[in-house]
C-alpha cells in the first residue's frame, strides 16, 4: 500500500512538474537567393518540449553575391495565470555570401549576432516561489546548401553558435531544482552550440509553406537546460525581379 502511495505521489509531481529552458533555438532563416535585388520574409509559428514560440524573418540579397538578414523570436512556455511559466525574445541581424550552381542550386553562408532577454517564474497553482531573469548574446555562423524552384524548396543547414549569458539575477529562490539550474549557468556562462536543420517550401512563386525541423546540440555544457529540438510551421514570401519580367513577358506575348 505505502509503495502505491509513493507511485501515485511520483506520478502526480512528474504530470504538474514544467520544466523550464534557458535557450530556445529560433528558426533558421534559409532564403536561398539566386540573384541581386530579391527580398524574402516569413512568419512561422514553433515549438518544442516545453515552449512554443512565433519568429518573424526578413532577408535581402545586396548584390548577386552578398545577402542581409534580420531574424525575431518570441518564446513562452507555461501559463501566464499560474506561477509557473517562462517568455523570452531574441533579435539578430546578419550579412553572408550566397553562390547560385547548375541551375537551381544555392550555396550560402551566414554570420551574424544578437542578443536577448527571458523571465522566468516559479511555482504551481498557489504558490510563487520566485523568478529569474536572463540576458544574453550569440554569434552564429550558419552555412547551407540546397535547390529552388518557383514552386518548391529544399535546403540542408547547420548552424553553429558561441552563446553567452552575460546577465543572470536570480530572485527569492534559494534552493531546489529551479535555483540549481540557473546557478549551473551562472558558472557556466559561455556554451558552444551546433544546430542541424533542414527545411522544405512547396506552393507558388510569391507564397510558399514552410516547414523546418532542428536539432540543437550543447557542445560544451550539456547538462545545462537548453532546448534540444525544435518544429516550425509558417509561411514563406519571395519578391524577385526574375518572376515579375517572366509575368510581364506572358502578359505582351497573351
Amino acid at each position: 500500500m505505502k509503495n502505491k502511495i509513493v507511485s501515485i505521489i511520483l506520478i502526480a509531481v512528474l504530470f504538474s512538474s514544467c520544466t523550464h529552458y534557458y535557450y530556445v533555438p529560433n528558426t533558421q532563416n534559409v532564403p536561398l537567393f539566386m540573384e541581386k535585388n530579391e527580398y524574402r520574409a516569413s512568419l512561422s509559428i514553433g515549438g518544442g518540449g516545453e515552449s512554443n514560440a512565433i519568429d518573424g524573418q526578413v532577408a535581402y540579397s545586396v548584390t548577386n553575391h552578398i545577402a542581409v538578414m534580420t531574424n525575431f523570436i518570441h518564446a513562452q512556455g507555461g501559463k501566464d495565470s499560474g506561477n509557473n511559466w517562462a517568455k523570452g525574445k531574441l533579435i539578430e541581424g546578419a550579412i553572408g555570401y550566397y553562390k547560385p550552381f547548375k541551375t537551381n542550386g544555392v550555396f550560402e553562408i551566414y554570420g551574424g549576432y544578437g542578443g536577448g532577454n527571458q523571465h522566468h517564474n516559479y511555482g504551481d497553482d498557489n504558490t510563487n516561489l520566485g523568478n529569474s531573469d536572463l540576458s544574453f548574446t550569440r554569434i552564429f555562423l550558419q552555412p547551407s546548401v540546397g535547390i529552388t524552384f518557383k514552386g518548391f524548396d529544399f535546403a540542408l543547414s547547420t548552424r553553429v553558435c558561441r552563446l553567452n549569458f552575460n546577465k543572470i539575477d536570480i530572485q527569492s529562490i534559494t534552493y531546489g531544482n529551479d535555483f540549481d539550474e540557473v546557478d549551473a549557468i551562472a558558472h557556466h556562462k559561455t556554451s558552444y552550440l551546433v544546430e542541424p536543420a533542414f527545411t522544405i517550401r512547396g506552393g507558388w512563386k510569391y507564397v510558399k509553406l514552410q516547414f523546418q525541423l532542428m536539432s540543437s546540440k550543447n557542445l560544451t555544457n550539456p547538462n545545462l537546460n537548453f532546448e534540444p529540438s525544435r518544429l516550425s510551421f509558417g509561411v514563406y514570401f519571395t519578391i524577385a525581379d526574375r518572376y515579375r519580367k517572366n509575368d510581364s513577358k506572358k502578359s505582351v506575348d497573351f
